[in-house]
Formats: C-alpha cells, sequence, structure tokens
C-alpha cells in the first residue's frame, strides 16, 4: 500500500487546522457543535486507562487546537468500570439518546463492544474502538465501528511467523481461558503448524485468582522449546511473570514468547527482573525509534510527567484523535454526517506514534505493523526493544 498520498493530505490538514479554526472563530460565522462520548473504563481493573486517554486528549487539543473542520467538539465521559457488558449498554444508550453524542470513543472491552453495537449501529453513531483485540468484531457487528487499537491475530501471527523462522521446532501454549486468549490459541496454533511447528501442549488459565505455581510444572513437562503466553494486562500478566522466575524457568533454555500485553510499560516495572528477556509481540512502545514518537513521548512527559509511564493506551487514543479530527475535517463547512465521517476516514494512513498506520477500506480496523521486542535494561529502565519487523499486518 502506498501511504504517501494519504499521509502528506492529512499532515497538510493538520498544519491547516489552526488557519481553519482562526476562521471559523470569525463573529459572521456559527460553529456546529460535535458532542463525542468517551466511553472508557475510569474505575476498577483498568482505572488508569482512563486518566491516559484525558491526558492524551488534553494533549493532543493543545497540539492541533480544539475546533476540527471548523467545529467545537464537547466530550462527555462514562466509566464502563471494565469488562461489564450490561454497564457499557445503559451508558452508551444515556450518551446517546439523552446526551446525543455523534461520536464515540471506545469502548475498551470486547463484551462492551458486542454489547453496544446494536445502539451505534440503529443511532448512526461512529465509534472509535480502544480497547477490544477480539478478531472479528470490527466492520462485521457494526459499519460504524472504526478500530484504533489492534486485533488478536494482528499480534499472534508474526509472532508464531517470527518462532518458526528463528529456529523454534515445539512451543506449549499458555493462555488465559476467555474469548480473546481462546482466539490466541487458535491463531498461534493454526500459524505455526503450517509453519512446520508443533504444539506439545496446551495450558489454559481461568481470569479469576488463578494459581500459576500449580501450572509451572505442565509447561516443564511439556519438552518445548519454548512457551507461548497470552494474558491480558495487569495481575494476570504480573502473576504469570513471577511464577515463571520463581519456578526457576528463566534459568533454563525454554524460550518466553508473549504477546505485548505481557510487558506492557503500564506493568513493566512492578514486574521487574523477572520481565528481562521475555520476547513479545507488539505494536507500540515508548522506545520506539521514529521523530513522531520522539515529539510525542517528549511532549507527554513535558506536560503529565513521566509516571505512569506511557504504554499502548496512549498511542492507541492518540490516534483514536487523529481519526476523530481526519473525519471532521473532511467535513470542514458542511453539517455533520455519521455515514460521510465513516467514509472519509476509511482508507486514510496516518503517521502514529507507533509508526505508519491506515483504516481498512472495506470494514474499518487497522492495519499496522508489528514489532518483535526483548525487554531489556537501558539507562536503568525496563524497556520494550524493538529488534524485527513485520510491516503492514492486516487484522484478519
Amino acid at each position: 500500500m502506498d501511504r504517501r498520498p494519504l499521509t502528506r493530505r492529512w499532515t497538510m490538514a493538520l498544519a491547516s487546522l489552526a488557519v481553519a479554526t482562526a476562521a471559523s472563530l470569525a463573529p459572521a460565522q456559527a460553529q456546529e457543535s460535535v458532542k463525542v462520548g468517551v466511553l472508557i473504563s475510569y474505575s476498577g481493573i483498568s482505572a488508569l486507562g482512563g486518566v491516559s486517554a484525558d491526558n492524551v486528549i488534553k494533549l493532543f487539543q493543545k497540539t492541533y487546537g480544539s475546533t476540527p473542520g471548523g467545529k467545537t467538539l464537547e466530550f462527555i465521559r462514562r466509566d464502563t468500570t471494565g469488562p461489564n457488558p450490561d454497564v457499557a449498554r445503559r451508558l452508551a444508550q444515556e450518551l446517546i439518546v439523552r446526551e446525543k453524542v455523534q461520536v464515540l470513543i471506545g469502548p475498551d472491552f470486547t463484551p462492551n463492544v458486542l454489547a453496544i453495537a446494536p445502539l451505534v449501529t440503529e443511532a448512526k453513531v461512529p465509534a472509535i474502538v480502544t480497547g477490544a483485540a477480539t478478531h472479528g468484531i470490527i466492520g462485521e457487528k457494526s459499519p460504524y465501528y472504526l478500530r484504533t487499537f489492534f486485533s488478536i491475530p494482528q499480534t499472534v501471527r508474526p509472532l508464531a511467523q517470527w518462532a518458526a523462522k528463528s529456529g523454534i521446532k515445539k512451543v506449549v501454549i499458555v493462555v488465559a481461558d476467555y474469548g480473546p486468549g481462546q482466539d490466541a490459541e487458535a491463531t498461534f496454533s493454526k500459524t505455526f503448524s503450517e509453519a512446520g511447528g508443533t504444539i506439545t501442549g496446551v495450558v489454559k488459565v481461568p481470569v479469576r485468582s488463578p494459581e500459576f505455581s500449580g501450572y509451572m510444572q505442565r509447561i516443564k513437562d511439556a519438552g518445548a522449546d519454548a512457551a507461548f503466553v497470552f494474558m491480558p494486562i495487569g495481575e494476570l500478566s504480573l502473576g504469570f511473570l513471577k511464577a515463571y522466575s520463581d519456578a526457576g524457568l528463566k534459568n533454563t533454555p525454554l524460550k518466553l514468547l508473549t504477546t505485548g500485553d505481557v510487558p506492557d510499560e503500564s506493568t513493566l516495572d512492578a514486574a521487574g527482573d523477572a520481565a528481562l528477556g521475555v520476547v513479545s509481540a507488539g505494536h507500540y512502545s515508548p522506545s520506539h525509534d521514529s521523530a513522531a514518537n520522539k515529539a510525542f513521548v517528549a511532549s507527554y512527559q513535558q506536560e503529565f510527567g513521566k509516571s505512569p509511564r506511557i504504554s499502548m493506551t496512549h498511542a492507541t487514543i492518540w490516534d483514536a484523535m487523529q481519526v476523530l479530527y481526519a473525519g471532521l475535517q473532511a467535513q470542514s463547512g458542511q453539517k455533520f454526517d455519521p455515514d460521510r465521517f465513516v467514509a472519509a476516514v476509511r482508507g486514510m494512513a496516518f503517521e502514529s506514534p507507533r509508526g505508519p498506520i491506515s483504516i481498512d477500506k472495506l470494514n474499518g480496523d487497522i492495519v499496522q505493523n508489528a514489532y518483535i521486542r526483548r525487554v531489556e535494561r537501558r539507562d536503568g529502565q525496563l524497556q520494550n526493544i524493538e529488534f524485527d519487523l513485520i510491516k503492514d499486518v492486516s487484522p484478519r
């Protein structure tokens, strides 16, 4: 895909926002107000994500202005409290019916995305999904869904291909036993087997209060060259890494391969030395070497400090704002239209802190690079250091 014309066009559009904003403030012109619902977690297991999202929205508006396409923005926030579909459905209905929002940022978990799909479809409210990784939910569940996060196959497939090319012959799979974990297991098993590898065992771990130490012997007994692990960000990832280290598996030839959730920057300091050497596939690290990312990291840290650390959540919300502004800028001087908004951003390409991304023209999902990284200590801090790249990975 040749992104250059689209990228230049979007860069020029952003550069002209200040001019468009100044013109739109003229007294003779009335601005249209667009209400944006932010439907994500501000409490519960992902409370930090809500704070991060608010910070990124503030930074984006400080950088690019607050009236894209001459439209004033009003952000209305609601707390899903985590993966809670009943709450998400009720709040989405409140935002759409009572608050009359025209665009949503979020929701951030697969059950929530599935729960509100009929609502956004009936009301024709574009929703920029920022935290659900299950395959087959964007486009398929609603034509008004767009995604700036990632899909499980988009991360797992490149890792399985890299493992096979790197001489790994046998892998034991360890996943959290719920939708995304099952998706990860199926994708890795299929991809690795098709590349000539062998799956020596599958270990499924309950998502509620697992006793990880009991699973370590099963991993040892699997006779594998590597363990592929998927756990969601947070307590499960930290619990697995600690148990893996305590069981002495770090001191064996067994390699540890994971999705980017396990050594995510939001929990990497808490994992400590247990995370050293973990090889993962992911789509963003604050150590990513690009001018756009360096500028993003520097401006964010100057505005909000270095703690909590910048993570995938920050890049996801930044790109949701890019999509939002691009869709509104495409309707400059026109009344907001949800169908034209979706049509405008599908097929667009952007320069993200994570590297080049684009929105799939057919279904609104994200196309992006996958990076193979290793956890190393650099400048006194644990970091995911990229050492291999798979370009333009499809979400399907």
